[in-house]
């Protein structure tokens, strides 16, 4: 085992410390906490602390890359902020993923075509955008909007910036903030050795895929961090002795997003069981900085929480979670009532019912209108439990819902828009009295357009009741 420290950063006496968004002015002298930070990011020892990336911020709270999702990620524990950074038509640097402004605002057009005032006309959609995504009142950040942000707080990880590092080293430069931003790239060793060699204060972090392990140790200046990417345990750069040497001098950084990234050691896989995912990244790869869409849960995990019971409400027998893929027995017509076969191969391959894995979520896909799937639901105290579901879609309305309590009907339910497949949310169905033992649910999908994925669904005894 490598690593097994998952202590916080910062040491709970000094978070108080952390400047809050807008008190600290430019080239301030750092503040204890700022300077902990700093110091863990240059620890690469066998008990250097786990270190937290928010992909594109939250994005689970507000639109990615926005200023609001980089206040959220830092809020729910991440110390260091992936950001993407374009260069607009005026030279001007913003925040943007894509090469265009369609999938997160509501405008159209290349980033490098429009200029700065015309990309803060635009406003930026909910959550990961998208076609059918909630427009919302939050405008494209300029980077030095972010460093204002992030200043004395968090890192910023410079995703998408390699070829304009030139203008973003003087943007950093010019606000204070060198310290505080990771340049990050897969580039040939010489050409980040010159970037380097001119700017020997900047912090940079190397990638690693099978077309450049040899660039482990290579370097005349040791990157803070190497981002380790590998989609097969085979691979050159997660061989033991590769590992070794990155630890010898520097960090090592795994992404959890997907599973491309990491061998199916995914996010959603780590809510499924620590030991697939997450704790095996830091057990058996040596991670010691996690890039992550599920900041709040890997924190939680962090700080010593049971991923088995991550989301239930304390206290005894209040929680009641009901897997997608845990269907009755009795197949087709008693179970369920699907109308195409199983498309996926995870698990119950002679049944009709899509049983799918999404970022390694496994649960109900390729759901359709007129379906529907039975549940047997084992309550273990009588009381009023507030039904939710946690589900994901790009559409809007993604679908409705129907639950059948022991052959009594409820209302329509409506499956809210989670903006990606891939982007999971407990959304809030109905309030419901069970009273203790097993009940039969049946969850129907009304016809018409349906276009969902379900992963769970949950019962929480003694909440607020869901409006109608």
């Amino acid at each position: 085992m490598l690593r097994t420290a998952r202590r916080s950063v910062v040491p709970a006496a000094l978070l108080a410390l952390v400047a809050p968004l807008g008190v600290t002015p430019a080239h301030a002298a750092p503040t204890p906490s700022w300077q902990n930070l700093s110091a863990a990011l240059h620890d690469h020892s066998d008990d250097a602390p786990l270190l937290i990336a928010a992909h594109r911020g939250q994005w689970r709270e507000a639109p990615e890359n926005s200023l609001a999702a980089i206040e959220a990620a830092i809020r729910d524990g991440a110390e260091i902020i992936e950001l993407d950074v374009m260069r607009t038509k005026d030279d001007h640097l913003v925040l943007m993923h894509d090469t265009t402004v369609d999938r997160t605002t509501d405008g159209t057009g290349a980033v490098a075509d429009l200029t700065l005032a015309q990309i803060k006309d635009l406003r930026l959609k909910q959550g990961l955008g998208g076609d059918q995504a909630a427009l919302t009142e939050h405008r494209v950040p300029t980077l030095e909007e972010a460093l204002d942000v992030l200043r004395g707080r968090a890192f910023v990880n410079l995703d998408k910036g390699w070829s304009i590092r030139e203008d973003i080293y003087r943007v950093l430069d010019e606000t204070g903030t060198v310290d505080h931003g990771l340049f990050k790239s897969s580039a040939p060793v010489a050409e980040v050795d010159a970037f380097l060699a001119d700017h020997p204060d900047a912090l940079y972090l190397h990638v690693v895929n099978d077309a450049n392990t040899d660039s482990i140790g290579a370097f005349a200046t040791d990157p803070v961090a190497y981002e380790i990417v590998f989609d097969d345990l085979a691979d050159a750069q997660v061989q033991p002795e590769a590992l070794a040497e990155v630890r010898e001098t520097s960090r090592i950084w795994i992404n959890s997003m997907w599973e491309s990234l990491a061998a199916g050691m995914t996010d959603e896989t780590s809510l499924r069981d620590e030991d697939l995912g997450w704790k095996r990244l830091v057990d058996d790869f040596g991670a010691s900085m996690i890039q992550t869409d599920n900041v709040e849960a890997l924190d939680y995990w962090r700080d010593g929480g049971d991923l088995d019971r991550y989301g239930y409400l304390p206290g005894k027998d209040r929680t009641v979670r009901v897997q997608g893929e845990d269907y009755a027995t009795g197949g087709e017509g008693v179970a369920y009532h699907d109308l195409d076969p199983n498309r996926c191969t995870v698990m119950r391959l002679d049944e009709g019912v899509d049983i799918c894995s999404n970022r390694g979520a496994i649960g109900v896909s390729w759901i359709r209108g007129g379906e529907w799937i039975r549940y047997q639901v084992e309550v273990p105290k009588t009381g009023r439990y507030r039904v939710s579901a946690r589900v994901s879609s790009p559409y809007s309305p993604a679908g409705s819902v129907v639950l059948e309590w022991d052959g009594k009907a409820g209302a329509v339910r409506e499956i809210r828009n989670t903006t990606h497949h891939g982007a999971f949310e407990l959304q809030p169905l109905e309030t419901t009295f069970l009273t203790q033992g097993t009940h039969d649910l049946v969850v129907r999908m009304p016809e018409g357009f349906q276009n969902f994925n379900i992963d769970y669904l949950q019962l929480d005894r003694g909440v607020p009741p869901v409006r109608a």
